[in-house]
């Protein structure tokens, strides 16, 4: 009785197993592509797919998802917002001042002057941009707001808010001269 139990235990992790790897030929590169626009860097959308299909190896019934895809975008909802939270737990390390290493660190006049320059540059381009893309750029680069709140606020999707930030980044990175 206990072989033909265990018969059936191994034959189920065989279905499992193959399961969850037709799964992974289909879907690895949807999640790798919804993992790279939510996160930076992008790279480590891989081991957020890794993570979507060890918490799917560690359900007993995979069988029993009726509509796998949008089952698998909800563990990946679920895994990028525990990185997420993660994130937000881990402590920024401080660094002492140190003369040495930071006293006078190549600021010269010329490098004052330049900054100023740029600042100055910055400050017409962000003028040229249409009103609400300078609001949304404003809002989230200075007043330190997270996107979701913002597209609350003003009443626009996520993948909205997303384009103006984009086009205001290149109207940005275009006009002004930066001097590192």
């Amino acid at each position: 009785m206990a072989s033909q139990q265990d018969t059936r235990q191994s034959g189920e992790q065989i279905g499992q197993s193959r399961l969850l790897e037709s799964w992974a030929r289909k879907y690895q590169q949807p999640l790798l592509r919804y993992f790279r626009r939510r996160i930076s860097p992008p790279e480590e959308a891989d081991d957020l797919v890794q993570e979507v299909f060890l918490r799917l190896s560690r359900r007993a019934d995979l069988g029993s998802i009726n509509r796998v895809e949008s089952y698998l975008f909800r563990v990946a909802r679920s895994a990028l917002a525990d990185r997420f939270r993660k994130q937000a737990r881990t402590p920024v390390q401080m660094v002492s001042y140190d003369d040495n290493l930071h006293g006078e660190a190549g600021i010269t006049p010329e490098r004052v002057y330049s900054g100023r320059q740029a600042f100055e540059q910055l400050i017409e381009a962000l003028a040229e941009l249409p009103d609400r893309t300078r609001r949304i750029f404003v809002l989230y680069h200075l007043e330190n707001m997270k996107q979701k709140d913002i597209a609350n606020r003003l009443g626009i999707s996520l993948s909205t808010l997303e384009k103006h930030m984009a086009r205001a980044n290149r109207h940005l990175l275009g006009r002004v001269e930066w001097d590192g």
